[in-house]
């Protein structure tokens, strides 16, 4: 239960794979109206997502230290904490309608 340097590196790859998770769903999300079938884009989006962070669970569950495993997913959560900050909305440059502002 020592932090090594593959601790380290499973903490690398956690971070990889949550920014490429959600990246992958902001972006599915973005391009929903300009696909024709937004339902295959979604469901093959979420199998992709879904079927690498798995593949890549299991290879870290079957080394055996569950240590690891729990860096790979503080590093997951991490990669998803740095995107949304990255790109969430800017408040600044959203500017209400004066229609709605004004009751009119």
């Amino acid at each position: 239960m020592s932090f090594s340097i593959y601790s380290l590196l499973y903490l690398f790859i956690g971070l990889g794979l949550g920014i490429l998770y959600f990246a992958g769903l902001w972006l599915t999300l973005k391009n929903m109206n300009q696909v024709r079938s937004p339902i295959i884009l979604t469901l093959g989006s979420f199998i992709l997502r879904t079927g690498a962070v798995f593949l890549i669970l299991i290879y870290v569950a079957r080394q055996g230290d569950w240590f690891n495993i729990l860096v790979l997913l503080v590093g997951f959560i991490i990669g998803r904490i740095l995107l949304s900050r990255r790109i969430g909305t800017k408040k600044d440059k959203i500017k209400p309608d004066s229609k709605i502002r004004d009751g009119k």
